[in-house]
């Protein structure tokens, strides 16, 4: 459990800095290089949702 806790955080955190980097590289002529990190900001806050999802349905599932 607490490993699905540190993945959910870590990819909160890539999503955070990752979207930094791109708002500091917006500014220069590197726009693929923009886009890309703008996408993989994207993936690692679906990511982290679907993880966070799962969890809480573990949670709720029905214990026999």
């Amino acid at each position: 459990m607490g490993e699905a806790v540190n993945d959910l955080r870590t990819l909160k955190y890539v999503a955070e800095i990752v979207r930094r980097l791109a708002k500091m590289l917006s500014r220069t002529r590197y726009q693929m290089l923009v886009y890309f990190l703008e996408l993989t900001a994207v993936e690692a806050d679906s990511l982290a949702a679907e993880q966070d999802r799962d969890r809480h349905d573990e949670n709720k599932a029905p214990r026999n």
